[in-house]
């Protein structure tokens, strides 16, 4: 799936700049923006339910041509989840449960299927998807409860393991609508892939007994940790405008104009 979307996205970016046209009625250099939304888990504690808290972010971007451009992206939120919300007995015994503040740093390649010209009359919206990969950082752990990390063995205590590479690989698709002349409103929803199993402190390894943990338990073993977002923003476009393309504001008839004698 990942292969396949990759493999487009080249196709596409290549195809845009063999087939550049030269009277061009734009020149946008880039955009800047501000999200805001929700962001939710999906892991080893309480698989069967979504848990969302806010999420914030800002980007800016580097327009290549008219429908491609390479987009660096910096947003926040907390992720968590808890057994008990969960339906599953063995989710519910376990009782497990975690909340940590993140922040991700991200570089995705950004395509428009439409072409989209920021404060132009009738090229006003387009859908648009993305993807690349992140670096996604633990700012603050508020909450870890009966999880592996923390019943560690002695011998964990004494040589604690190296900590995993946080690395995310976003998939996005999002739809922008242009409100004013270089003003843009989007929605995205991002969904992230991760290379870490423990962003909840739980990962496929049994738990030891412990009198904290009296039945040790374990993680799924059906892959790494991930987490969705879903945003709305605003955005600025250094845009320039050329030709009839232009919106230009209609000239007002006002009373006088009516009757003034041609």
């Amino acid at each position: 799936m990942f292969k396949s979307v990759l493999f487009l996205f080249i196709f596409l970016c290549g195809s845009q700049l063999a087939t550049a046209q030269h009277m061009e009625l734009s020149e946008n250099k880039g955009e800047v923006g501000l999200l805001m939304g929700l962001a939710s888990y999906q892991g080893d504690i309480a698989p069967d339910v979504q848990v969302y808290y806010r999420n914030y972010g800002v980007f800016a971007k580097k327009q290549l041509n008219g429908y491609v451009g390479v987009r660096l992206n910096v947003e926040m939120q907390k992720l968590a989840s808890h057994d008990m919300l969960s339906l599953d007995p063995y989710a519910i015994l376990r009782n497990a449960n975690f909340q940590i503040n993140t922040i991700e740093a991200s570089v995705m390649g950004e395509f428009y299927f439409l072409n989209y010209i920021t404060g132009s009359r009738n090229k006003k919206f387009t859908p648009y998807i993305g993807f690349g990969v992140g670096y996604l950082h633990n700012l603050d752990t508020i909450r870890n409860n009966n999880t592996s990390v923390v019943n560690l063995t002695l011998e964990e205590l004494l040589n604690p393991p190296n900590a995993p590479l946080n690395l995310t690989l976003p998939l996005n698709l999002g739809f922008k609508f242009n409100v004013y002349r270089r003003f843009n409103i989007l929605a995205e929803a991002t969904y992230r892939y991760t290379t870490n199993d423990k962003l909840d402190f739980l990962d496929a390894n049994p738990t030891p007994v412990t009198l904290a943990a009296p039945f040790g338990y374990q993680g799924s073993v059906s892959g790494n940790d991930r987490f969705f977002t879903a945003k709305l923003g605003i955005s600025y476009s250094f845009n320039n405008i050329y030709g009839i393309a232009q919106n230009k504001p209609n000239k007002s008839n006002g009373l006088f104009n009516r009757f003034k004698r041609k």
